[in-house]
């Protein structure tokens, strides 16, 4: 049986980017209609499926939706259960409003269809007066939700990083599979829990850049970000902005003596590094081919496992970097981050500016999609393109800017504000200049989008 249903905005997902559109979209305006559909029975998206222990990367300052507040203040990293939550307590505030509905458990099938995963034959066609909104471009994944890349023999304990919430007994060797910023949860959560680092062995694939905690809570940001502006227009070449950054104690690494070849805005404390840093036993040989009972197979080499040794696929790609594509095309909107690894931020501000703009390519122009990055060479196209979408909201709505909770300049003093205006004013061009001939100069080179 097909119902039908009418709405204003058909918004597929209802992880972190559907739900801070829809909210933006709901306190914008009194008027609007919207259908938000999830495979999932609840809010939150990815946060349902996440381990245990999972925590923020970032302040919950600025993450969630704009019209309620996330978690404790300061430096406050919100857990997993906190955030989906806090995701239900902010669909029944959209649902009260009689201007939202939303249907769990459904599948969407295209063209305005969805059709129930719990109930026979239930099928629903919808009326579109507006827009179709796309929330699941982003791809998030989490290891519980996919199958590693490699194999696992019969009789060789592999398992995803949710299971160490559950563990029954313990292991002689925990072999923890993944250099980011899952694997480094795994591997904190297991020493806090007693493990003696000893019994810890860490496949590192890539080596990455992380950034440093400390530096991306609001105050030390306010002065972080002139800094970059001025090592961006002072740097040579690719390593030298990554020797800067480093020197400006924005970024590090595990080993001084291994360049990374990966950046994923993946974020850990000064404490945290220094734990990770002490870890004897790190593998460096490349990607897991697959665990036979005796031995695991890596790209470089093999290395010794048995049947008392659980092993931890911490692999998944979170935050996986997609094609850029436009925003806003005819009656569909993808959503996609404008911010380099602020999705909650970018969904909210490409709601504003749906609401507050008509003409399409208006919009495009404020919203020009910024992909995660992967590699260390992408932070040049997100670094120019996140201070020149910056530069083009402060006139059209700096003030929606500087009301936004999920904007980290809100959390701003006056003061610091306009001392980081001055700064975007006096060295954003010039340093985007520096950086677009750092990365002509890579493709004359040859060197592609890799490491």
């Amino acid at each position: 049986m097909i119902r039908s249903l009418e709405t204003d905005y058909l918004i597929i997902g209802a992880g972190a980017m559907g739900m801070a559109f829809a909210d933006e979209l709901v306190n914008q305006s009194r008027d609007v209609r919207i259908i938000l559909v999830d495979r999932r029975a609840t809010p939150g998206g990815h946060w349902n499926d996440a381990y245990r222990f999972v925590r923020l990367h970032q302040p919950a300052l600025y993450y969630g939706v704009n019209s309620t507040p996330l978690g404790a203040g300061g430096e406050d990293r919100s857990s997993g259960a906190e955030i989906t939550a806090y995701y239900e307590r902010v669909l029944e505030k959209l649902c009260a409003t009689g201007q939202v509905r939303f249907f769990g458990q459904c599948d969407y099938e295209g063209d305005g269809r969805f059709r129930s995963t719990v109930t026979r034959d239930r099928v629903y066609q919808v009326t579109v007066h507006r827009k179709t909104v796309d929330a699941t471009y982003s791809r998030v994944e989490v290891p519980a939700t996919r199958e590693p890349a490699y194999a696992a023999a019969e009789g060789v304990r592999l398992v995803a990083i949710n299971h160490l919430a559950e563990l029954k007994r313990p292991w002689s060797r925990y072999v923890v599979i993944g250099a980011g910023k899952t694997g480094i949860d795994a591997l904190l959560h297991l020493l806090e829990s007693g493990v003696d680092p000893d019994h810890l062995t860490w496949i590192i694939s890539n080596d990455v850049w992380f950034i440093i905690r400390e530096h991306i809570m609001p105050e030390p940001t306010s002065r972080m970000m002139p800094m970059q502006l001025r090592c961006m227009m002072q740097c040579e070449d690719l390593d030298d902005v990554f020797i800067r950054f480093e020197e400006a104690g924005w970024i590090a690494r595990l080993d001084k003596e291994i360049w990374p070849t990966r950046f994923r805005c993946a974020t850990v404390s000064l404490d945290e590094l220094s734990v990770l840093q002490r870890l004897p036993h790190k593998v460096r040989m490349g990607r897991v081919r697959r665990i036979d009972p005796t031995q695991i197979v890596l790209e470089e080499g093999v290395l010794p496992t048995h049947e008392d040794v659980l092993h931890i696929d911490c692999t998944a790609h979170g935050l996986a970097r997609r094609p850029a594509r436009p925003v806003f095309h005819g009656d569909g909107i993808t959503l996609q981050p404008v911010m380099t690894c602020q999705p909650a931020f970018s969904a909210a501000l490409i709601g504003m500016v749906e609401l507050r703009q008509k003409d399409e390519a208006t919009k495009n122009g404020w919203c020009r999609p910024v992909p995660h990055p992967e590699f260390p060479r992408d932070i040049l196209p997100c670094t120019v393109d996140n201070f020149e979408n910056a530069l083009s909201w402060l006139g059209p709505f700096g003030w929606w800017l500087r009301k936004s909770r999920l904007s980290i300049t809100h959390h701003f003093s006056w003061l610091e504000t306009l001392r980081l205006l001055f700064a975007v004013f006096r060295w954003m061009r010039p340093a985007n200049t520096r950086l677009r001939r750092i990365d002509a100069a890579l493709d004359q080179a040859g060197s592609g989008s890799g490491p």
